[in-house]
């Protein structure tokens, strides 16, 4: 048998009056922080991130920046040396090489890429990289949300509101305000200054033809634009402001030049050719330049129109390190491509190839002191003869040549002198990388061709930075 239990009507809308209003509202509050086990996950889950700014791939020099590149630890000779040239902090576990940054006071043209490795967690819209302003430096924009720095290129312009009298490190932050990356701006408070003048070197002869064929490819504006590029793709990577003192013109007694050795006239068929300049050819249009002018405190470019002994487009000296001059051969005369120019004025200001080794250099100097002792020798045992003694084969007389052994064993001693100074730092590959002081291919002696898978060297390092601004300090300018 079924019981059943009657419900009053008053009793049944009581039920559905409990129903309609149920809400959360009537549950126990509690008392312990408790906080949904969702809500919990989500504030426990903290990004971890990893952020750097690099260079916009339009970069063409207009202001330096060196980093560790990645591919360094398998080009670079001494990488362990290397690596103390970039200060190192860890991030999230990994190594971090701060990068350096240098750009002349109010510059308006500095632009980088801000990037970021996520290395835990999700980013949310609040998850942001702060760029914090400091000693005049301030970025735009100066916070960006990581999930727009994941959809693409995020730009960031740099500025420069003051100048700088000490290097400024500056830490990129996350939203606690926690590092999560860095760059430092180098001190460009002193901003060095360099002048330098172009001289055209042409043949004496009447109506020549040779100096019209090299000097006529020279546009108009020639000077005014290598010097505006070294201005802004070259040399202001060091913060170096280099002036032009023009364009001048210096026309040679071939003949002489022939008698020095350092020019030979090539005859064909009977007849005269464009003459050929050898080692030494440089040094001698110096010493008459200073005859005529008096010395000149600045750097020289000789351009020539005498046809050069091989291929190369310029001829530069690092040793000694007081030369201020260098010669450009009649193929580049006018060039709109600047590296060969900036390549051998590299070299007048203390840079030698990215390759040479310590090895290198101690072979030289092995090399200067077997010559000094040889000179030193000759000039012992001769040193009981008058001077009027006639010498061998020659029209010479023992006093000329005991002028020129002199003047070689002081340009040895200075040789020897400054690459006892300058010892070459963090040696590359040939043909590695983008630095102006490298090269863009070279042939083995068994015609293998090796080519440099960068593009034509417009880049400077930091230490070559540093070189260049005292080198000017020392010789050139102020």
């Amino acid at each position: 048998m079924t019981t059943y239990i009657t419900i009053s009507p008053a009793i049944q809308n009581y039920g559905a009056l409990l129903v309609k209003d149920w809400n959360e509202s009537y549950l126990p509050q509690r008392t312990d922080n408790y906080v949904p086990q969702k809500e919990e996950e989500e504030k426990k889950e903290e990004v971890k991130c990893i952020a750097w700014l690099e260079r916009l791939e339009t970069y063409k020099g207009e202001f330096g920046f060196d980093w560790m590149r990645d591919n360094y630890k398998d080009i670079c000779e001494n990488y362990e040396e290397l690596k103390k040239e970039y200060e190192q902090i860890t991030i999230e576990g990994e190594t971090y090489f701060v990068p350096w940054l240098s750009m002349f006071p109010n510059q308006e043209n500095v632009s980088l890429n801000l990037k970021v490795k996520i290395t835990e967690g999700n980013p949310k819209n609040d998850d942001v990289i702060k760029l914090p302003s400091k000693n005049g430096i301030r970025f735009e924009p100066n916070e960006v949300k990581i999930k727009d720095i994941q959809k693409g290129e995020v730009t960031i312009k740099v500025f420069c509101d003051t100048p700088l009298s000490k290097d400024t490190k500056i830490e990129l932050l996350n939203k606690e305000n926690h590092r999560v990356g860095k760059i430092t701006v180098l001190k460009n408070d002193e901003i060095r200054k360099l002048n330098v003048k172009f001289i055209k070197v042409m043949d004496n002869e009447v109506d020549s033809i040779n100096n019209q064929r090299v000097f006529s490819q020279m546009p108009p504006n020639w000077v005014d634009e290598t010097i505006y590029k070294f201005n802004k793709c070259y040399f202001n990577q060091a913060l170096i402001k280099i002036k032009s003192d023009g364009l001048e013109e210096m026309i040679i007694d071939v003949d002489k030049y022939v008698e020095k050795g350092v020019l030979k006239n090539l005859v064909i068929n009977e007849v005269r050719g464009i003459p050929r300049y050898y080692n030494g050819f440089d040094r001698e249009l110096y010493k008459e330049y200073m005859l005529k002018n008096g010395e000149y405190r600045g750097v020289i470019f000789f351009l020539s129109a005498f046809q050069q002994p091989d291929t190369r487009q310029g001829h530069g000296q690092l040793y000694p390190t007081e030369i201020n001059y260098m010669l450009m051969s009649p193929e580049i005369v006018g060039s709109k491509s600047l590296h060969s120019y900036a390549h051998e004025l590299g070299h007048t200001l203390g840079l030698d190839h990215s390759w040479v080794t310590i090895e290198d250099n101690n072979k030289r100097l092995l090399q200067i002191e077997k010559e000094l002792n040889i000179k030193r020798e000759y000039l012992y045992k001769t040193k009981e003869y008058p001077e009027t003694t006639p010498i061998k084969n020659s029209n010479e007389i023992l006093k000329d040549l005991r002028l020129r052994v002199n003047k070689e064993i002081k340009l040895y001693e200075s040789e020897k002198m400054s690459r006892t100074q300058f010892i070459p730092k963090h040696p590359f590959n040939k043909a590695s990388t983008e630095n102006v002081m490298d090269y863009n291919g070279y042939d083995l002696s068994d015609g293998t061709e090796i080519r440099n898978p960068n593009q034509e060297g417009f880049t400077f390092w930091k230490w070559q930075w540093q070189i260049m601004r005292n080198e000017v300090k020392s010789y050139y300018g102020e």
